[in-house]
């Protein structure tokens, strides 16, 4: 006798384009193949707990230092962690700026954009600078690790820093502007990192 077991296990086989065996019933081996093949598409599928990406869009100091904050705890927890700079967060990774072989509409792009975490501006009560000096100011008072250091820690830590190549591209930001490390990638490669992460945030 047939059950509507074994005839769902027959016709997800067929659907796989896998032989179908004559016999009434399957036989222990080909249930355990079937449930092996469905753990492995599993495995294939669901995102990884252990695995965090963060998608850094803002160029302000305290959202960077939230950001930043998170993936070097998340490293140091044994987690695996990819931070993806675009557009205005791109300027994290700034090391220096490069007027040399720039137009003029990309020089006034890097003359108006900070040169690195620490001379970003906050999001809020900012005062043309002042605010984001303050922070710092109040930061070092107390003992607190600034951007650098988190993005040094973060590194050190094994994160994976990406820039993104499109902004690079309609910036006109030359690698040699960037820390070294840095891996330079598009949206295809966040969207890769990010489908199998247990975590993904957009700061």
């Amino acid at each position: 006798m047939v059950t509507t077991v074994d005839q769902d296990l027959k016709n997800e086989r067929a659907a796989m384009g896998q032989p179908v065996s004559p016999m009434s019933s399957f036989a222990l081996e080909d249930r355990v193949e079937m449930l092996e093949q469905e753990m492995q598409h599993l495995r294939r599928t669901t995102p990884d707990a252990n695995k965090v990406t963060l998608l850094v869009f803002s160029g302000d100091q305290d959202k960077a230092l939230a950001a930043l904050t998170i993936a070097a705890t998340a490293a140091s927890m044994g987690m695996n962690v990819t931070l993806f700079f675009t557009f205005w967060g791109i300027n994290v990774l700034k090391k220096k700026r490069l007027y040399s072989g720039k137009g003029i509409k990309e020089k006034m792009i890097d003359f108006m954009t900070p040169a690195g975490a620490g001379h970003m501006g906050v999001s809020k009560l900012n005062m043309l600078g002042m605010g984001g000096m303050l922070l710092q100011q109040m930061m070092k008072e107390r003992n607190v690790v600034s951007a650098e250091e988190l993005l040094e820690l973060a590194r050190d830590n094994g994160v994976t820093l990406i820039a993104c190549s499109m902004t690079m591209q309609v910036m006109g930001i030359k690698e040699e502007e960037l820390m070294n490390g840095i891996e330079i990638a598009g949206a295809a490669s966040y969207l890769t990192e990010a489908s199998k992460s247990g975590c993904t945030l957009f700061i």
